[in-house]
């Protein structure tokens, strides 16, 4: 068979990081990261690994896991679907276990291609955290954090509980913003309502929102969810508050605060609702935090103030890696997966995952937040 100039370029790539050398140096487990560390989600992708960069130092400065060093492989690719398909697959018999993908088309085509049935390879988290990802069960992909569904669920209690119907939708025109579509309809058709208007656009390093904007200021929604990329949500906030739109505002999870108020500014991103699914990285009550912000400040000097949580994503998917492989005594991909499977009611430290051979949806726990007149987020 003829291999593409394209595959070959990736041999190349994944030679210059040690990846085609086999069998991986005895003394080290590598765990793999394949996601956009250039393109749109650059900042995104770069957060997340360098969460799990921050707990695989803490570990190795205790001595590693079973007695071996654990190393971060990451690779690039481009944001492309087609990139995510082939790297992902040629992975396989390289490292231990994979990082959360970034793009609902770039897992899509995965799962397309038919690459988590092809290959021996748990990935350990999604985003997004779309419903096509986590049912039908995948045998070798994990979730650890609340799905879409569970966030627009949360959303759209509180909203029309307060009497706010006229819901509308900003979503990304791909298959994770047709998901959320679908099922917003379908959750407000529970409660006689219908969508009060539905917009999408097409994730690009710069997008031009106001026709979105002056659609919106026609139907003129009580709330608006935003489905996207951090960049995209911050981007549409700016402009629709300084267009003056009066509908409240709701990010998914995947919305980055700190992001928006810096393009929007504190008083147009003041009120601005976000769902959670992971805990407040601010706070240190919960042991889990404690530790994370004690191994960001030890390990990761480049991060001034509070890690995003992006990087508490990144972190919590490593952690769930090497206890998996704790449990096991075994850092091979079974090993990881049968680790994985053993975490029953799971305590990471306040937050709790449950996982089994037949359930890897690992917590459904969803709060609200919300950003304050100074900029901060409150929970």
């Amino acid at each position: 068979m003829r291999i593409s100039t394209q595959l070959r370029s990736l041999f190349v790539v994944l030679a210059s990081l040690g990846l085609l050398v086999a069998p991986a140096r005895a003394q080290e487990i590598l765990i793999g990261h394949v996601a956009g560390y250039t393109g749109p989600v650059t900042k995104d992708a770069t957060e997340l690994g360098a969460g799990a960069e921050v707990l695989i130092q803490a570990v190795n400065a205790r001595g590693g896991i079973i007695g071996k060093k654990l190393r971060l492989v990451k690779v690039d690719d481009h944001f492309k679907p087609e990139e995510t398909s082939q790297l992902i697959l040629s992975m396989s018999g390289k490292v231990s276990a994979l990082l959360p993908t970034v793009g609902s088309a770039n897992l899509d085509r995965a799962l397309k291609d038919g690459v988590f049935d092809k290959i021996n390879l748990p990935l350990v988290g999604t985003v997004p955290a779309q419903e096509s990802f986590r049912f039908p069960l995948n045998r070798n992909i994990f979730h650890f954090r609340a799905g879409d569904n569970d966030q627009l669920e949360k959303m759209i209690s509180l909203l029309t509980s307060v009497g706010m119907v006229k819901i509308g939708v900003l979503a990304t025109n791909n298959p994770n913003g047709e998901g959320v579509i679908t099922y917003m309809g379908s959750s407000l058709g529970k409660r006689n309502l219908q969508l009060a208007a539905v917009q999408k656009y097409t994730i690009s390093g710069k997008i031009d929102f106001a026709p979105n904007v002056k659609a919106f200021e026609t139907a003129l929604p009580d709330a608006i969810v935003l489905v996207g990329p951090p960049f995209a949500t911050a981007q549409f906030v700016k402009e629709a508050k300084s267009r003056g739109l009066q509908a409240s505002l709701y990010g998914l999870s995947y919305t980055d605060f700190k992001l928006v108020v810096k393009l929007a500014g504190n008083a147009l991103a003041r009120g601005v609702a976000i769902s959670q699914v992971l805990p407040n990285p601010s706070t240190r009550t919960l042991s889990l935090i404690k530790e994370f912000r004690e191994n960001f400040e030890k390990y990761n000097t480049a991060v001034v103030g509070v890690p995003s949580h992006f990087n508490l994503e990144g972190y919590i998917s490593a952690k769930l890696i090497v206890e998996a492989i704790r449990r096991t005594k075994d850092s091979s991909p079974d090993g990881v997966r049968r680790g994985l499977e053993q975490m029953r009611d799971f305590d990471l430290g306040g937050y709790h995952v449950d996982f089994s051979p037949t359930k890897h949806t690992g917590s459904t726990w969803v709060d609200l937040s919300m950003i304050s007149a100074t900029g901060g987020l409150v929970y």
